[in-house]
């Protein structure tokens, strides 16, 4: 091989390892989706937004449903407050998985440390989830038995027409297997 044939190929070698390095360092491993640094996993975030999907759906629906100015009113500072309690809580959790990843990096960190800074982020995540179930109670306590019934006939019918998910109630035939008077 020429030296100019040599030099050639290492200038090839070369632009190829720089070209391909951006997408080697962007690649995630199959195992760790859903595990980036400071982050929970899809799941995770689509339980949060299932409240956001609930206020969205009740303020589109508020008429169908005949909700009441001071229905509406109580229910715009339930969504604030919740807001409010959404923005703090994925900040504490984000300040909490910036520790965790600070001191799992860190292979002089004390093993009780890590585990203390595991289970801080994993409270303030179940801190998170908490609020949002508050929160969907308070919403559902401020409706009449009839609007709740309307709400889950809506969410039913978003459902496969109204036999997946939000069908709670009936079974693959279509009847009731739920008893009766049963909370739901």
């Amino acid at each position: 091989m020429s030296h100019f044939q040599a030099r050639l190929m290492t200038m090839f070698l070369a632009v190829t390892f720089f070209a391909g390095l951006p997408a080697f360092v962007q690649a995630e491993p199959e195992g760790a989706k859903g595990m980036r640094r400071g982050s929970h996993s899809d799941h995770d975030r689509s339980a949060h937004n299932f409240v956001d999907m609930i206020f969205h759906s009740l303020f589109r629906q508020a008429k169908d449903l005949g909700l009441s100015d001071e229905q509406t009113t109580k229910l715009k500072a339930l969504k604030s407050d919740y807001e409010k309690a959404k923005i703090r809580g994925e900040a504490d959790l984000k300040l909490a998985e910036v520790d965790v990843q600070t001191m799992a990096h860190d292979e002089k960190a004390d093993m009780s440390a890590i585990e203390g800074a595991v289970r801080k982020s994993e409270t303030a995540h179940a801190n998170l989830r908490i609020e949002g179930i508050k929160t969907v109670r308070a919403t559902f306590a401020l409706l009449t038995p009839d609007q709740r019934q309307k709400m889950r006939s809506s969410r039913a019918m978003q459902h496969d027409g109204g036999k997946g998910k939000g069908d709670y109630d009936k079974g693959a035939d279509g009847k009731s297997d739920a008893p009766k008077g049963g909370s739901r």
